[in-house]
């Protein structure tokens, strides 16, 4: 955990300690069911943001491929020709998504205004935005599975995956990465966003550079050491709200 995210909960336990107790609970429930593939309440970063959040996900592959593209160029042998053909591919893509991204975003505003115009009257007939945003949501999905491949030639990314933790019923999204079974580097915390669209656009970047930036300001706990730090006396009670996070979960 960086001094970042320590202060971060320090303040807010400080300022609202329920909600801090809450974030508590949550990682918690992070220690306890693990934070590998199929943790409970645990997403990869991947799959949340291609599910709800297309444009963030495209940004994000984006920045994956110019990482792996500044590897190529490292790369020791004649490897000059492959890394412009993959250069000017990752420089179509970073085009593309912009046109992808700018008509998904219309066509959903475009929706919203339907959608309220056609609340206050039952008259108003509404657009096409509703087949507008089928198919920019498909092109998205599309350029998703063309970077996946690009990203395949390009190398493995060396870095730590980032996976999310949601309680939905919390409205909480905590960005970690695994670095084993047991282990793992706890990055950004959300909690109550109006707009989690720019939340993704602000915490991805700051995530990324907590993650490259690792060192000796990072401090390595383990679940007792993070209640006896941060909840000194209240151990028992925040191992109980993680208990009741299962029957509160949302969906």
């Amino acid at each position: 955990m960086s001094s970042e995210v320590r202060n971060w909960l320090a303040t807010l336990l400080a300022e609202d300690h329920r909600l801090g107790r809450t974030v508590g609970a949550a990682v918690t429930v992070l220690f306890q069911g693990g934070f590998g593939p199929g943790a409970p309440y645990v997403i990869p970063l991947e799959s949340a943001l291609r599910d709800q959040h297309p444009g963030i996900a495209l940004d994000h592959s984006y920045q994956r491929q110019l990482r792996l593209l500044q590897r190529v160029r490292r790369r020791p042998g004649d490897l000059e020709q492959f890394a412009q053909r993959a250069q000017a591919s990752v420089d179509a893509f970073g085009v593309r998504k912009e046109a992808v991204k700018a008509a998904y975003t219309a066509a959903l505003a475009q929706r919203t205004i339907d959608e309220a115009l056609a609340a206050f009257d039952e008259s108003y007939v509404p657009g096409r935005a509703a087949d507008e945003v089928a198919p920019a949501r498909a092109a998205a999905d599309e350029m998703l599975r063309a970077a996946a491949e690009l990203e395949r030639q390009l190398g493995t990314d060396t870095e730590p995956e980032i996976s999310e933790l949601r309680l939905d019923a919390f409205d909480l999204r905590l960005l970690f990465a695994a670095e084993s079974s047991d282990t793992a580097v706890l990055l950004v915390v959300g909690i109550g966003h109006d707009d989690w669209d720019q939340w993704y656009a602000e915490a991805l970047p700051l995530a990324r550079a907590e993650l490259e930036l690792q060192d000796d300001d990072f401090t390595g706990y383990d679940l007792a050491a993070f209640l006896s730090e941060y909840f000194p006396g209240e151990e028992t009670a925040v191992q109980a709200a993680a208990r009741l996070i299962e029957p509160n979960r949302a969906g």
